[in-house]
């Protein structure tokens, strides 16, 4: 889904050109350093409110039993995307419940690229649709998942304009 198509799903507004400067920057800066993503290798590819893109390349010590790459693997790089595109708004977020469809089986140090794109938001919860996909194309995993919106913002309430807070 293209960028455009997106944020008109979402409102229709130009939501980067609203989030702009030195508070994209210091938001990007917490989306990317995503501790346990980190720790597994999950790269955050781009991100804008409400979607998210991340990358994984699994090595060796990421696959099961079978020598495919671990139900674990794929559901880090997809719950990685979760997280970035729900708190893409800002505001502090925590996944309530996910469900994952194991679709077909990914190969070690094959790139897996997961996208999480918000279905619906409201101002405690929002819901979010994403697939981790192989070189191939090939759905590897899907998921729904459902996010509880805080109170609390990233970098600090204040920093926020108001009408981005009232509104997102």
């Amino acid at each position: 889904m293209g960028r455009a198509r997106v944020l008109a799903r979402l409102g229709g507004l130009a939501l980067l050109d609203e989030l702009t400067g030195d508070l994209q920057d210091r938001l990007d800066a917490v989306l990317r350093d995503i501790g346990f993503g980190r720790l597994v290798g999950v790269e955050v590819v781009d991100w804008e409110p409400g979607r998210a893109r991340t990358r994984l390349v699994p090595g060796p010590d990421q696959t099961n039993v079978h020598a495919f790459v671990h139900g674990g693997a794929l559901f880090a790089v997809a719950d990685t995307a979760f997280e970035v595109a729900c708190n893409s708004w800002g505001r502090v977020c925590v996944g309530l419940d996910v469900t994952v469809h194991y679709a077909e089986p990914a190969q070690l140090r094959e790139a897996l690229v997961a996208e999480a794109l918000e279905v619906t938001r409201s101002r405690r919860v929002a819901s979010y649709r994403f697939e981790v996909r192989g070189d191939d194309e090939l759905v590897r995993c899907t998921a729904l998942a459902v996010a509880f919106r805080t109170d609390r913002w990233h970098l600090g309430e204040d920093e926020w304009p108001p009408e981005w807070r009232a509104r997102h």
